[in-house]
């Protein structure tokens, strides 16, 4: 009795298994063989939001609807895809870093971390009431708190910053809380001013000024003439380095410009000029100095050698990073 046990569990065990096979047979679901993905590196590596993401790593699909790419658990649109490297545009979020990974072909990354970084802005339009020329002896500075001027005068007209007499050197500075132009090590800066000079005359661009506003940098203008120079600790006249000065045909009296100045090198400085008339650039030109001042701030300077004179500047506008 007990063989004819055993033998019908032996049966009935090889009718399990042969039901099982032909399930498997029958339902049986595709083996998934893509490689893993795996995210490398970010290009930058420490990004804005705005600003284009590059993903680079390995066994991404260059079919971009193959890949999905998510920032924490939020899906972003993928600009482009290759086999190494997948584009994004990096989304508004109100966070320092986010988690990042990638599915490729139904197969999920490993998750890398990105440290979002947020330009500040400073920028005066000048788009207020005007009034008329006022020196460092006005209390409280017409023009805000945020400027303050060390020598001259200015006034303000039609949303300019204007000056109409000439044989004085003047100089304001833009002061507000927080602004400091450093390069280096992660920092940034770019500012950008518009600027127009009559002829006879220098209009010029101030930017690290350091704290006794003495020493700085300044790139002037007296129409085709162009000079980068640094002041040593006597001020105005005071050319620790004359950087360059030379003639520059295009920069032309009673033009008005809008000038670039960037950095994120300490030293060395990028200068981009577009004649506001034509809409052309005059001049994209990176410059050294090997003993830079560094953070401060930026103003205006004008020296009217002529009376009077027609100089202005507006749209003020500093980023840092």
């Amino acid at each position: 009795m007990s063989t004819i046990i055993k033998y019908c569990k032996r049966v009935l065990a090889l009718v399990v298994l042969l039901m099982t096979g032909c399930d498997r047979e029958e339902t049986g679901l595709p083996v998934n063989t893509a490689p893993i993905p795996r995210i490398l590196e970010f290009t930058p590596a420490n990004a804005m939001p705005g600003s284009i993401l590059t993903i680079r790593g390995t066994n991404f699909s260059p079919d971009i609807g193959k890949n999905e790419v998510k920032f924490n658990q939020t899906v972003v649109p993928i600009e482009s895809a290759s086999e190494s490297e997948i584009q994004v545009k990096i989304p508004e979020l109100d966070l320092k870093q986010v988690g990042i990974s990638v599915r490729s072909n139904g197969k999920i990354s490993n998750r890398r971390i990105l440290s979002l970084v947020r330009i500040r802005k400073f920028e005066d339009l000048f788009e207020r009431q005007g009034f008329g020329p006022a020196g460092p002896s006005v209390t409280p500075g017409p023009f805000g708190p945020e400027w303050r001027i060390t020598q001259g005068r200015f006034a303000l007209a039609d949303g300019k910053v204007t000056a109409k007499e000439g044989g004085i050197e003047s100089l304001m500075f833009f002061e507000p809380e927080g602004l400091d132009l450093v390069a280096g090590d992660g920092n940034f800066f770019k500012m950008t001013v518009d600027t127009h000079g009559s002829e006879g005359s220098f209009s010029g661009v101030v930017f690290n000024a350091q704290e006794d506003r003495k020493r700085f940098y300044l790139l002037r203008m007296n129409g085709g003439l162009v000079q980068f120079l640094k002041t040593g600790p006597a001020g105005l006249n005071d050319w620790a380095r004359v950087v360059f000065s030379e003639g520059i045909p295009e920069f032309q009296a009673g033009v008005p410009l809008r000038i670039e100045i960037s950095s994120s090198i300490p030293g060395q400085f990028l200068f981009k000029v577009t004649n506001l008339a034509s809409n052309t650039q005059i001049m994209d030109r990176t410059v050294t100095d090997e003993n830079p001042y560094s953070g401060g701030v930026p103003g205006f300077y004008f020296f009217g050698l002529s009376n009077p004179v027609n100089i202005w500047f507006d749209n003020v506008s500093v980023e840092l990073l």
